[in-house]
């Protein structure tokens, strides 16, 4: 079975709570975006980073950056990490919070539209973004990357996210987790 038909079987069952299309890469670089929930991972040879939906009591930990707000931190793994090794290393260094409670919400699926670029060193056409959730734990400032991406990370009551900027696709993970999965 060749990458596409492992990535096609994976997805053979499941139905995406969202799709849409995004530009990477300065607008070069066009994607379709699709968002599952499910506690299935996706083949791990496709996973190239995961993200957190991070919860404290009532309130979702908000993400802001230079384009924009949004509530799911997280990054690409190193060499011999887990995926969840991955995940609290990741949140810590963009929030400064520990994190309990771990579990698989979800993931997204990527796929590029257009010809692989030349040079191109990342998964193509296919890759996986995992998607977690977890209740915030402890604050822990100096665990942040000072040179990091993330400017300002705060909670907000789940009523008052709308609003904000943040997507229709991440404010469904915030729904599918007030319900239970």
């Amino acid at each position: 079975m060749n990458h596409n038909e492992d990535i096609q079987t994976f997805l053979s069952d499941k139905t995406p709570f969202h799709e849409t299309e995004a530009l990477w890469a300065d607008g070069t670089m066009p994607l379709r975006v699709r968002y599952f929930l499910a506690d299935e991972q996706p083949p791990e040879q496709f996973v190239t980073s995961v993200r957190c939906l991070v919860l404290q009591n009532d309130s979702v930990l908000v993400l802001r950056n230079r384009k924009g707000n949004h509530i799911l931190p997280g990054g690409r793994r190193e060499e011999s990490e887990t995926f969840e090794q991955t995940l609290r290393r990741e949140v810590a260094e963009e929030t400064g919070w520990t994190v309990e409670s771990v579990s698989r919400l979800g993931f997204i699926h990527l796929e590029h539209l257009k010809p692989k670029p030349l040079g191109y060193q990342f998964l193509y056409p296919h890759f996986f973004q995992i998607i977690y959730i977890a209740h915030a734990s402890k604050y822990v400032p100096d665990l942040m990357c000072d040179d990091d991406y993330e400017e300002e990370a705060t909670f907000v009551p789940i009523s008052e996210l709308d609003g904000l900027g943040i997507s229709e696709a991440e404010l469904g993970y915030v729904r599918f987790s007030k319900k239970g999965i």
